[in-house]
């Protein structure tokens, strides 16, 4: 898939002359006129095109993954190897309830483990910072609860902050795994209490601000806290990783990796610390205190804190003692807990300036291994110093801070634990194998890289470009879109690879690719991608701006080339990200001749207009507006006389799925003057009439009875015998709101573009806000609703046709055609501001897709087009009329623009955006 690239070119034929379309005429005289010829040539619409962005991840912010959080071989995620059932969790979603099941999982954890029995797995899915309401407690004996994917996460909402994310209270047989488990204010993240075997395994523990990660308390037995990721945000003098408290037994704390804190156990029967690998703060990386027997301290890396890596966390040496907080040993032993503790093959890296003694032991603090070798008899014959800074790196995504966890080439902690090692993990904190080294991580292949680009392409689809290095020839890449789909890429060699995906749904996802080795090393990049489409919800309409009452701007006239910077993102309830509004702008009461151009604000002003006018004319036209970043658009006076300016919002978009826009063939739907779709006869002033939309037929299908959020109509006045406007309102409101769609004159046939909400009923009102009576027609052009695809691209608004540019007027009953995005049948429709000028006759403009293709225009085989009996803007001689029109592209991405009127004109053509179900 390609850019979208709209193209403006153009051409001619001819139909029938009407005030407002009755029967089809033949056609007098007709010529071809191409669109190209007109505006000087034929260029991609390049400049308005959507501004489409590129997303980046470089290989620098890959990070090794963890065997228990890779889908398994060909899967998506893995899968319920027990006998018992799995229970199904998604904990970002914002359902009342669901079944537990696959297709309707629970959004709450706790009710998923009420819920659960002896033998269920209870899968557990989420996304980054997913946000849970109170703390999750398990009374139920031999489950697992085991987390999907990389972000299944835990973390109490701030009204229960510094609760537990996880307490575990008097269980056995409970296994917890690939969990992200949070807290904050100081808190306990996870907490184990009067439990027996118990497993935590690859999960990421934060207790942020100081808190404790993980509690075991005395009453817990057989308790295994192993590969996991334990840290507390910033240093504090009360929090640990991990603290077991007196009267426990048989713990093991195996292949963690900790970050500003340390493990702090205190008479405990039975206490295996191995192959950890430990960045300690200002008090031990580990203490042994009480009367604890049975401890073994072996194969961990213990690492003095540093300026670089720990500066956040505040636990380096320089902050420890400035701050009056002491600069403890490594390793602490009490001497009650001294006769019955075993350390050796641990390792120690200095920190030059930050360097501290390896061993408090019984009291006594040794400044050298050697000073403790020959202190303490039999203790840390093996043990050494790394010289070797390990590499930083994060552990997770979205993690707190980095560790220095990564061995360099050539580090004296390679290859030398201690294989037979008390509670010695079989594999490392990723889960690769063989593991022979000393700390949590064994070094793996330093060349495997893996970095993301992704760039839109359409309003669905993305393109991601993986570069990819050293996998080997039995490597492997996969990519998880973050909609629950993925694709296995291949087998990759050294390169970079494009994949294309197209959601279902519009939106923010994060996207996950896998790069995996010949031994089974991998790593993972993320990537949260935006697609470029914007969903329509409908709103009001709701008045935004008047300059006559000082509303939305200053109580006064807008002046000669004077701007209204209006605010629209963030106001009335319409949402700070708003890509675009649609917005009906009405001009009152000018002095002058000129023109007003609505613009996103931040970009330069384009050449384009939107309403024009003459001195003393009450002009509307519907408008699509890009909004700038900030909220505000801008509108402008082109004119060297003063305007008052009304705006009222009828509807905006977002990047958040909503509903879609359906393009119809232009259908009529109503006609006073024959009583086509309601009772004959004129509107009465101060009155109104219902208009049926959801299963009306059109003429090329039928609107939908259900989904249907929005109506997008041409409304015309014509015959009406005093001055007032007509106001489109959803119906099942009790009057009529202020803000007005069509504004006119006694006599005077007008037409605007509307954009109205359907009201509950499946229904719209017409209001005659005038004394007088008039004539009405509804066309209707197109819906949004839930079921459709067709997202909104917002473009720069850009001069796509000016037939004065090379003196060639659009023949009476002649047509131009603008083929602007043949071959691609993503586009749908497009926003158009038509407006005729320097008119010789009166008539009015018609807008429909054309049947031909552009290879048929260039061979000159293309069949006569049939003009529709609607219109999309009437004038008299000698008047300049604009209105905003929604475009079916149709099936060739080709529009007709005609003039059924009884003299030439002059046409101008802008675009302002297009529609996208790609």
């Amino acid at each position: 898939m390609s850019h979208r690239r709209l193209m403006a070119t153009a051409a001619v034929l001819a139909a029938g002359v009407a005030l407002i379309p009755g029967p089809a005429r033949a056609a007098d005289s007709p010529r071809a006129l191409n669109g190209s010829a007109a505006t000087g040539g034929s260029a991609p619409v390049g400049a308005g095109n959507p501004a489409f962005r590129t997303f980046s991840s470089p290989a620098s912010k890959a990070v090794p993954a963890q065997r228990a959080a890779l889908p398994g071989q060909g899967e998506l995620k893995p899968r319920n190897t027990t006998a018992g059932r799995t229970v199904f969790v998604d904990t970002y979603c914002y359902r009342t309830d669901g079944d537990g099941t696959e297709a309707n999982p629970y959004c709450d954890l706790q009710k998923a483990v009420d819920a659960a029995v002896a033998g269920d797995t209870i899968e557990i899915g989420g996304a980054p910072g997913s946000i849970v309401e109170d703390t999750t407690v398990v009374r139920t004996s031999g489950i697992s609860l085991v987390g999907v994917g990389s972000s299944a996460w835990l973390f109490p909402h701030s009204g229960n902050a510094g609760k537990p994310a996880l307490v575990l209270d008097g269980v056995s047989n409970v296994t917890v795994s690939n969990l992200m488990l949070q807290t904050s204010n100081g808190g306990t993240a996870v907490e184990i209490k009067n439990s027996s075997d118990i497993t935590l395994d690859s999960s990421y523990v934060a207790a942020n601000g100081g808190g404790t990660s993980v509690a075991i308390d005395g009453s817990s037995r057989d308790v295994t806290v192993s590969r996991t990721y334990l840290h507390t945000g910033n240093w504090s003098a009360t929090g640990s990783g991990v603290s077991v408290a007196e009267g426990a037994k048989s713990i093991t704390l195996a292949g963690d990796i900790l970050a500003a804190t340390g493990i702090r156990a205190t008479g405990v029967a039975g206490l295996n610390v191995a192959n950890n690998t430990v960045q300690r703060g200002c008090t031990p990386a580990l203490a042994v205190d009480g009367a604890s027997t049975g401890v073994f301290v072996e194969n961990n890396l213990f690492e003095d804190a540093n300026a670089v890596t720990d500066a956040a966390m505040g636990g380096h040496k320089a902050a420890c003692l400035a701050g009056g907080k002491g600069w403890a040993p490594d390793v602490t032993v009490s001497a009650e807990s001294a006769p019955g503790t075993t350390a050796d093959y641990n390792a120690f890296y200095i920190d030059g300036a930050n360097a501290t003694a390896p061993y408090g032991w019984s009291g006594t603090t040794y400044g050298t291994l050697d000073e403790f070798r020959a202190g303490v008899a039999g203790q840390g014959g093996h043990d050494l110093v790394d010289p070797k800074k390990p590499n930083e790196h994060e552990i997770r995504f979205f993690s707190i801070a980095k560790v220095d966890y990564l061995l360099q080439n050539g580090s004296a902690s390679i290859g030398t634990a201690n294989p037979a090692a008390p509670g010695r993990p079989s594999s490392d904190f990723f889960g690769a194998t063989p593991f022979n080294s000393r700390g949590a991580a064994q070094p793996t292949n330093p060349g495997l890289s893996l970095g993301l680009t992704a760039e839109q392409i359409s309003g669905h689809a993305v393109r991601l470009t993986v570069d990819s290095k050293s996998a080997g020839p039995e490597g492997r890449l996969d990519v998880y879109w973050g909609d629950g789909r993925g694709d296995h890429v291949g087998t990759p060699v050294d390169g970079t690879y494009p994949v294309t995906h197209t959601y279902e749904k519009i939106g923010s996802y994060t996207v996950e690719a896998h790069l995996r080795d010949s031994k089974g090393n991998t790593l993972v990049n993320t990537l949260a991608v935006v697609t470029a489409g914007s969903d329509y919800t409908a709103y009001g309409p709701t008045r935004v701006l008047d300059t006559r009452e000082g509303v939305g701007a200053s109580r006064r006239k807008v002046g000669p080339f004077g701007t209204v910077h209006l605010k629209v993102g963030g106001n009335e309830g319409i949402p700070q990200d708003a890509t675009a509004v649609v917005m009906n702008l009405t001009v009152t009461s000018p002095t002058a001749p000129g023109f007003i151009t609505a613009y996103p604000y931040g970009g330069g002003r384009p050449t384009t207009s939107n309403v024009n006018y003459v001195a003393g004319q009450t002009v509307p036209n519907l408008a699509v507006v890009p909004v700038g970043s900030d909220g505000y658009v801008e509108l402008y006076n082109g004119s060297n006389g003063t305007v008052d300016l009304v705006a009222d919002i009828a509807g905006y978009f977002t990047r958040t799925a909503a509903g879609g826009y359906t393009p119809t063939a232009p259908t009529r739907l109503v006609d006073t003057r024959s009583g086509f779709g309601v009772d004959p006869g004129k509107l009465s002033g101060s009155r109104s009439f219902e208009v049926r939309i959801s299963g009306t037929a059109t003429s090329d299908g039928y609107v939908p009875y259900s989904g249907v959020s929005a109506v997008a109509l041409n409304v015309t006045v014509t015959g009406a015998t005093a001055g007032g406007f007509l106001t489109a309102y959803p119906s099942g409101r009790p009057t009529p709101p202020v803000a007005s769609n069509l504004n006119y004159a006694a006599g005077q046939t007008i037409a605007n573009a509307v954009v109205v909400p359907v009201g509950p009923d499946g229904k719209i009102r017409i209001y005659n806000g005038s004394p007088g009576a008039t004539d009405v027609v509804v066309d209707v052009v197109g819906y949004y609703s839930t079921s459709s695809t067709g997202t909104y691209l917002p473009v720069q608004p850009q001069r796509l046709l000016d037939t004065r540019a090379r003196q060639t007027p659009l023949d009476r009953g002649g047509y131009v055609y603008l083929p602007l995005s043949t071959g691609d049948p993503g586009i749908t429709a497009y926003t158009l501001n038509a407006t005729v000028t320097r008119t010789t006759g009166s008539g009015y403009l018609t807008v429909s897709p054309d049947p031909n293709s552009i290879d048929a225009y260039r061979a000159g085989r293309q069949v006569w087009p049939a003009k529709p009996l609607v219109s999309t803007l009437n004038w008299e001689r000698g008047q300049t009329v604009p209105n905003m029109v929604q475009a079916a592209a149709g099936a060739n991405g080709i529009v007709d623009l005609w003039n059924s009127g009884t003299g030439t004109t002059d046409l101008v053509v802008d675009i302002s955006g297009y529609y996208d179900k790609g």
